[in-house]
């Protein structure tokens, strides 16, 4: 007999402005992050889009206009670190139209990086750091 698991999902935006990417740092961790974050229960049989919009409001501000591309870039799996539960990053593309970022509480730092020179080895550390790697990597391939 199987054993059937529960699992957390995490959405993160890869936000671009041309070949530029937004990468942020978590304020507890101090670690690089990606603005987005995780589902909640009762967002799981909603549009998943939305719940993404949702999150991005919240660690972005109201004023910041994105055009979110539905499909799934990137698919990664972890341990969120508080509570060891199994979780499910998908990330999607995002294009910046316009407006100022003003970031919440949970995040102490922005940056607009160049996607062709970042070295996201010195921004970026265990699952992130291979969530970055690999969105990267497929990016070097178009």
């Amino acid at each position: 007999m199987s054993e059937h698991g529960f699992f957390q999902i995490t959405q993160k935006a890869f936000i671009r402005k041309g070949n530029l990417l937004l990468i942020m740092k978590d304020k507890k961790s101090g670690e690089g992050d990606l603005p987005g974050g995780r589902m909640n229960q009762k967002e799981f049989f909603e549009n998943w889009i939305d719940s993404l919009k949702r999150e991005l409001q919240e660690e972005l501000g109201d004023d910041i206009q994105l055009n979110i591309f539905p499909e799934v870039v990137l698919v990664h799996k972890h341990m969120v670190n508080l509570g060891k539960h199994p979780c499910i990053i998908l990330g999607y593309d995002c294009e910046y139209i316009s407006g100022d970022i003003k970031i919440s509480d949970e995040h102490d730092y922005f940056k607009w990086v160049d996607i062709s020179t970042f070295h996201a080895e010195g921004f970026f550390s265990e699952y992130m750091l291979e969530a970055m790697q690999k969105y990267l990597s497929k990016q070097g391939s178009k």
